[in-house]
């Protein structure tokens, strides 16, 4: 599925769905009337890169969710109970 490029799309973390291991990157700019997306990623070495990808190209990576707390089951009876 490829992200719709919009002014929203900046700032958030995308993948080339081509690319087998591609890289998380971050957006850093778009160019709505040809439908680019500018990103930048860190390379295994450390050393930043840059690159050019259209939106179709491109897919959007999901925050993940905290898992939510499971409560303690009861312990005991309740007071009254029989």
């Amino acid at each position: 599925m490829s992200v719709r490029v919009t002014e929203r799309l900046i700032g958030d973390v995308v993948i080339a769905s081509g690319l087998p291991n591609s890289p998380m990157m971050i957006v850093q700019g778009i160019d709505e009337e040809a439908k680019l997306v500018d990103t930048t990623w860190f390379s295994e070495g450390g050393v930043c890169q840059e690159g050019t990808y259209p939106g179709s190209a491109l897919d959007r990576v999901e925050p993940r969710q905290a898992p939510k707390d499971k409560k303690p089951g009861a312990r005991g009876r309740k007071p009254g109970a029989k």
